[in-house]
């Protein structure tokens, strides 16, 4: 058990450094340096949760650890917040420089634009 805790301890550890690494690429201006630490963010945090399911039972957790756990679930939670927001910002600056994007429609060229339940088959173009 002491190694299995050893291990977890490692991959844990591993998982908050790529959480510091994610929190630096969302303000970054590289979103390439975002895309690379979210992979390596996924791949860490699988790793970890598959030794957690393999080893160890919560009652082999003390408090600090399950503290740590508790901690990353946050700032997991967080910057999916914050990535939803950025996105919302990003689709609305694109938005007020290149206008909104054409609602989807599904007419045929000459034909009237309406909501594709309503339309028939016999709706003229007008």
């Amino acid at each position: 058990m002491p190694d299995t805790r050893a291990s977890a301890e490692m991959l844990l550890s591993e998982v908050e450094d790529q959480l510091d690494r994610v929190d630096a690429g969302l303000r970054c201006d590289q979103p390439s340096d975002l895309l690379q630490a979210s992979g390596e963010l996924r791949r860490c945090a699988t790793g970890f949760a598959r030794a957690l399911e393999a080893a160890l039972s919560a009652e082999a957790l003390d408090a600090e650890f399950r503290r740590r756990i508790e901690a990353v679930a946050q700032r997991l939670s967080n910057q999916r917040d914050s990535v939803a927001r950025r996105t919302v910002i990003v689709d609305r600056s694109l938005a007020s420089l290149l206008g909104p994007r054409p609602d989807a429609t599904y007419t045929m060229p000459g034909e009237r634009r309406v909501f594709a339940g309503l339309r028939s088959a016999s709706m003229p173009a007008h």
